[in-house]
């Protein structure tokens, strides 16, 4: 049995090989996590963005957009989910504007987001084309 010296302590080569190879996984890891918490919050709006246009101006890729009956008039545009696979979501991110097209409401994960699900209803939403909702909301301005 051989055993080296590992900070002051004896330590057996095979326990040294396992804390090695350990320590390089939880660094994958780690940094995975830190990469899709970055790219994810790219999907958030910037400070001070609170229209649809303003979220246009962030290239964030929008999908498909629904009318929603609670609250009355408003409508969810969905992200591209497909963009933020690698991340594991359950849903794809959401933003809740109101007639005008201002901003109420997102979440970066449907799935994850009781509220958009069961009080915004938005899945049950009928179906509009983006430039029929920014037809919408530049008429509103």
């Amino acid at each position: 049995m051989t055993r080296t010296l590992c900070q002051g302590g004896l330590v057996k080569a095979g326990t040294k090989s396992f804390l090695k190879s350990s320590a390089i996984l939880m660094l994958v890891f780690v940094s995975y996590c830190a990469a899709a918490a970055i790219y994810r919050s790219s999907f958030s709006p910037d400070e001070g963005v609170n229209t649809f246009a303003g979220l246009k101006t962030q290239n964030v890729p929008l999908t498909e957009a629904r009318r929603i009956s609670n609250p009355a008039g408003h409508i969810c545009i969905f992200g591209d989910v497909d963009s933020v696979m690698w991340t594991l979501p359950s849903g794809p991110p959401a933003y809740l504007f109101d007639d005008s097209g201002r901003l109420v409401d997102f979440t970066l994960d449907v799935g994850d987001s009781t509220k958009f699900q069961d009080e915004y209803s938005v899945y049950s939403g009928t179906k509009v084309t983006l430039a029929e909702v920014e037809a919408q909301f530049e008429s509103a301005q």
